[in-house]
């Protein structure tokens, strides 16, 4: 009997050292996160955006969220980018998004944190890239996908059954080449959307949700390679955007006047050059008449319009 009642001890010890220990850690994990300047904000690792609270605590009253790929990083050194243009107390943005970034990942990102944008507006890019015939790569979705954004947007009471059961369809359908991801996410939407299961599957969904933000927010320590960004100013200067237009226009032909498809002159000689004739006709077999983006694409407005958000949909030229 002592036997047992010292092995009872040492595990409620054991346990109650193991929740202080991530209580201490999770601390010190969001003193590094939790920010007053731009550093968070205009950084492009891919643990912040699967971070649910890395992204909440750092979009105050002053953020625009935006949502996009690869073209929200792009060129971030040059004096163009928004990360120089919004570097002011009064207005920055918060982008989300790098490449592969596509509409259902933002749908879960939407579902889980829209409710957090200031006055509920938010920019969307939509690339014309994602609209071939593969639309999501299922690789890049289950290396992208983050298990609290699916957690929270099945949890979020705005958003109509309807649309979280096309929602998770698709989580489901990209997730099948990995059985973790497959089993788990089916779990939730066994418990949280179809009402079946037992308590023991909402405290695994708990868990593997703490675990998941936990394990992100040490990745995000240790690459997210954090530098102080000081604020420019507290207001933003009015800009002249025709002048600005203008002169980095003017800026970007020098710097892709030596091919024909204004391609800036570095990456084209790294990546083309004498090739060309190589490459020529390598993209004829993709077609953009018909995508499961497009079906992507309407399941997020769906979720705009259930959430009462406002969208700016924008999206870049292809050349």
């Amino acid at each position: 009997m002592k036997k047992i009642k010292a092995l009872g001890i040492a595990l409620v010890l054991a346990i109650l050292t193991l929740v202080l220990y991530v209580h201490v850690l999770n601390q010190k994990l969001a003193d590094y996160y939790h920010v007053s300047d731009n550093s968070v904000r205009y950084n492009f690792e891919y643990t912040k955006y699967k971070g649910r609270d890395i992204l909440k605590d750092n979009i105050d009253d002053k953020t625009l969220v935006v949502l996009g790929s690869s073209e929200l990083a792009k060129a971030s050194n040059q004096p163009f980018h928004f990360k120089q243009l919004f570097n002011y107390d009064d207005f920055h943005l918060m982008p989300i998004g790098g490449g592969n970034f596509q509409n259902i990942i933002h749908a879960s990102i939407l579902g889980s944190l829209g409710d957090e944008f200031p006055k509920k507006k938010f920019v969307l890019s939509e690339s014309f890239l994602w609209f071939d015939q593969n639309a999501m790569p299922p690789q890049a979705f289950l290396s992208r996908v983050s298990n609290e954004h699916v957690y929270y947007t099945l949890k979020n009471p705005k958003i109509s059954h309807e649309t979280k059961e096309k929602f998770m369809n698709r989580v489901l359908e990209l997730s099948k080449g990995s059985k973790y991801h497959y089993d788990m996410f089916q779990r939730y939407k066994r418990r949280l959307l179809d009402n079946k299961g037992t308590i023991i599957d909402d405290w695994l969904n708990w868990f593997d949700v703490k675990k998941f933000a936990l394990n992100n927010k040490i990745k995000f320590y240790f690459t997210a390679n954090l530098t102080p960004i000081p604020s420019s100013g507290s207001i933003t200067p009015n800009y002249d955007w025709e002048e600005l237009k203008t002169k980095y226009l003017d800026d970007a032909k020098l710097l892709t006047n030596d091919n024909e498809f204004g391609i800036e002159k570095g990456y084209f000689d790294s990546m083309i050059g004498s090739d060309l004739q190589k490459l020529k006709g390598y993209a004829s077999n993709y077609k953009y008449d018909k995508s499961k983006e497009y079906e992507d694409y309407e399941l997020i407005l769906q979720m705009i319009k259930e959430m009462g958000l406002d969208v700016e949909v924008v999206s870049f030229p292809v050349n």
